[in-house]
């Protein structure tokens, strides 16, 4: 059984019209989907009856400020400058490198319209750092990201084997 690794995934941030790599200075970046659920007991039930009924995603992260990355110094901005509103709102993509799409140097990718809220500005022992998190703006698009041209095309459809899998 093989765990897939962090580095299986990648990130991008939409900045301006580009798509930047969440890469370097990243230390944690970590995916919350965090359910919404509702819970009833009927009359005669022991047990409640639950269901989700939606998400409240969000994705905390936390890097190192390094100016000469793009995605960094775009967050750092938001925070500095204390935006607010669209001006806070982007596209975010979290990409599967181990699944292959049908076109050669494609891969499954979901895009996630969010906004960017930063917590703190910290000391790491003198080096400076940035907490903060993505929060979700509606439903999750999948689709095909292009990691040659950076471009992201809504919908999927996997790469088949010979033997069909």
């Amino acid at each position: 059984m093989a765990v897939r690794k962090r580095k299986i995934q990648a990130n991008y941030l939409k900045i301006k019209d580009a798509f930047e790599l969440l890469g370097t200075g990243f230390t944690e970046l970590n995916e919350s989907p965090s359910a919404q659920t509702t819970s009833k007991r009927y009359i005669n039930q022991s047990s409640a009856s639950q269901s989700v009924t939606g998400y409240e995603w969000a994705s905390e992260f936390t890097a190192d400020q390094i100016n000469s990355e793009k995605a960094i110094e775009y967050i750092r901005e938001i925070g500095e400058l204390q935006k607010t509103g669209p001006d806070t709102e982007t596209e975010y993509l979290i990409v599967d490198l181990d699944k292959p799409a049908a076109t050669e140097g494609s891969y499954r990718a979901r895009q996630i319209k969010v906004a960017i809220s930063i917590d703190s500005f910290e000391d790491n022992d003198g080096d400076l750092g940035i907490n903060g998190s993505f929060l979700g703006i509606s439903d999750p698009v999948e689709g095909t990201f292009d990691t040659s041209t950076k471009t992201f095309t809504e919908g999927f459809t996997p790469k088949t084997t010979q033997e069909g899998k």
